[in-house]
């Protein structure tokens, strides 16, 4: 059974330089599993590994997509699994590394399930989303008037997300969720060896000002305005990204006080660590 050693663990908490000892030590290859490291231009705010680190371990899915294109986890293992196959089969070992949720989760078990999604249903949905979520909400309860139990309909991304399959395949939330049950792992059987950093809220949040410091010293602001020429084109997952979508909105509103947009994004990035470790628990059992 091919093996495989994941780090992970919430942002901030040290998993680039474990993940570089842990290679070093292994001689192995290092497969990202971070959401927002795949894109382009965007480096310091996501904590890109240094062209140093890169050159002393191989690193794979850095700078895969432009931020303006769709990219979803589908596409993420289509790449990761290229890219798994080809260290394997070079004798080499692996070492994944990140905490992105369903980019993690599919390392586990399936997360992307096969239904095409036809141009027509697409627009439809389209169409109900841009009436609120309650309408997304009422038309995906005509089709299925038990969706509440498997969705926050109030959530209109995930809304429209479970229309659009029901429409599309012709079965309700829950026999979707059965059918999916039964889909073999993304990337067959592996032996999975997990090192799961996890400090506690105090060191978290001095790591997370040590970071968002650094990364403004680093010309996080100057990354931020090449991104805000093209922001209206901007894909979903890289206009929000924290770190990012702060200093765009900071640079916009013409402000000059950095401490007050380092404060912003520390407290986001806290709670985005808080996320992460509900996730952890509660979708992978890591603690």
């Amino acid at each position: 059974m091919r093996k495989v050693a994941i780090v992970t663990g919430p942002t901030c908490s040290g998993k680039t330089a474990k993940a570089i000892s842990l290679a070093l030590e292994r001689g192995a290859e290092i497969i990202s599993c971070d959401s927002v490291q795949i894109y382009r231009g965007m480096d310091i705010g996501s904590a890109k590994p240094s062209m140093r680190e890169r050159q002393a371990v191989a690193h794979h899915l850095l700078d895969v997509a432009e931020p303006t294109e769709p990219f979803d986890v589908a596409r993420y293992v289509e790449l990761a699994k290229s890219a798994l196959d080809d260290i394997f089969r070079r004798g080499k070992a692996v070492v994944v590394a990140g905490g992105s949720g369903f980019y993690l989760k599919a390392w586990f078990c399936a997360v992307a399930d096969d239904v095409e999604i036809p141009q027509g249903v697409r627009e439809f949905a389209d169409k109900a989303e841009a009436r609120g979520w309650r309408a997304l909400a009422d038309e995906l309860l005509k089709l299925d008037p038990g969706a509440g139990d498997f969705a926050d309909l109030k959530n209109p991304r995930r809304t429209k997300n479970a229309l659009m399959r029901c429409m599309a395949s012709g079965l309700t939330l829950k026999e979707l969720r059965d059918k999916f049950s039964k889909k073999a792992p993304p990337f067959g059987e592996l032996e999975r060896e997990i090192f799961f950093l996890n400090p506690d809220g105090e060191t978290l949040q001095k790591n997370i000002a040590l970071r968002t410091h650094r990364m403004l010293e680093d010309g996080l602001l100057d990354e931020a305005k090449k991104l805000l020429k093209i922001r209206a084109r901007l894909n979903p997952s890289a206009a929000s990204a924290i770190g990012y979508k702060e200093a765009m909105d900071f640079i916009e509103s013409g402000k000059s006080d950095t401490a007050e947009l380092a404060n912003e994004i520390c407290r986001n990035t806290f709670k985005l660590a808080k996320k992460q470790r509900k996730f952890f628990k509660s979708q992978l059992g890591l603690y």
